[in-house]
């Protein structure tokens, strides 16, 4: 029981630790406690005579069978988990990956792999254009997957010569594959909106932009050794650098903080899992066994409330 709620909790171990919309956690945790629930009721319905571990299990089914039972959790969990799927069907056309770092040096020439790979995404996109062609429906009650690909279709349309990349001929021969978006300032600026969204959870960043300090940008210059070296002297000096911003404002507060301080330390809460905890967890052996409990076809079960309210009815 403790190992399979951790389990249902531990559904960030799914993604790839890419950010958002690489990885969809809360569609994640979704697909767990439906799985979890299937398995739950194999475990109720198989036969045994333990009490506790029956009351226990009857339990943990009352707290994930909302996700099956009721329709605020079907509906946007089957358009996200559609959307999903349609992502990563264009995500697979544009062989989009993670980006290196930006300090990587760019390579001076492109091998045939690279304009092979450019070639291969143009055939992949023009393919994955005539199939949503051919999916979208034109009328009916399917207004999400219409409204879905029509957005797809919209931006390929619009930015499809862009979108895999530019094969630039060099004066002295060559050719060099360059990025997608090879605009320095836009790029920057498109990942310090995506770092507030990230911190924030907020589509409209309008607010969290303009309460963002002008100097936040150059924080990103700390990943630049020579722009260390000169602020501080160096890596090393670094920590002493930043204990010296609010020094004053912290000698000023440490009495009041002293004197507002309890008596006895609080007890320290931790959503982490232990490690011995974690090995169980994310292990193969209870990966599989969960999964082929899921997929035993045990009898579906009304949560024990409703079955006495049924009964009573």
């Amino acid at each position: 029981m403790r190992a399979l709620t951790q389990w249902v909790l531990d559904s960030p171990a799914d993604g790839h630790d890419e950010g958002f919309p690489f990885d969809l956690p809360y569609l994640d945790l979704w697909r767990r406690c439906r799985t979890a629930l299937r398995a739950v009721e194999a475990f109720l319905d198989a036969p045994g005579n333990n009490v506790k571990a029956h009351k226990t299990l009857d339990r943990l089914h009352r707290i994930v069978d909302p996700v099956r039972s009721q329709v605020p959790f079907q509906r946007p969990a089957a358009v996200l988990d559609a959307r999903a799927r349609l992502f990563a069907e264009l995500r697979q056309a544009l062989r989009l990956r993670i980006k290196p770092p930006a300090h990587e040096p760019a390579a001076a020439f492109a091998d045939a792999s690279a304009l092979g790979e450019l070639q291969d995404i143009h055939q992949a996109v023009e393919t994955l254009t005539a199939s949503l062609q051919a999916r979208r429906p034109e009328r009916g009650p399917a207004q999400n997957a219409r409204q879905a690909i029509a957005l797809i279709l919209d931006h390929l349309e619009r930015h499809g010569p862009s979108l895999a990349g530019h094969a630039i001929p060099l004066p002295g021969g060559g050719t060099r594959v360059v990025d997608r978006t090879n605009l320095a300032l836009e790029g920057f600026f498109g990942g310090v909106k995506q770092g507030e969204r990230r911190r924030s959870g907020r589509k409209p960043l309008t607010q969290d932009l303009e309460n963002l300090p002008g100097g936040a940008p150059l924080a990103t210059n700390l990943d630049k050794p020579d722009y260390v070296a000169i602020l501080c002297g160096g890596l090393d000096h670094l920590p002493a650098a930043f204990a010296e911003l609010d020094a004053v404002d912290r000698r000023r507060a440490l009495p009041v903080r002293k004197r507002a301080a309890p008596d006895e330390l609080q007890d320290i809460v931790s959503a982490s899992l232990p490690t011995a905890d974690r090995y169980l967890i994310r292990s193969d052996d209870l990966r599989q066994r969960v999964l082929a409990a899921a997929r035993s076809r045990a009898p579906h079960r009304l949560p024990s409330g409703k079955r006495r309210a049924a009964t009573e009815g």
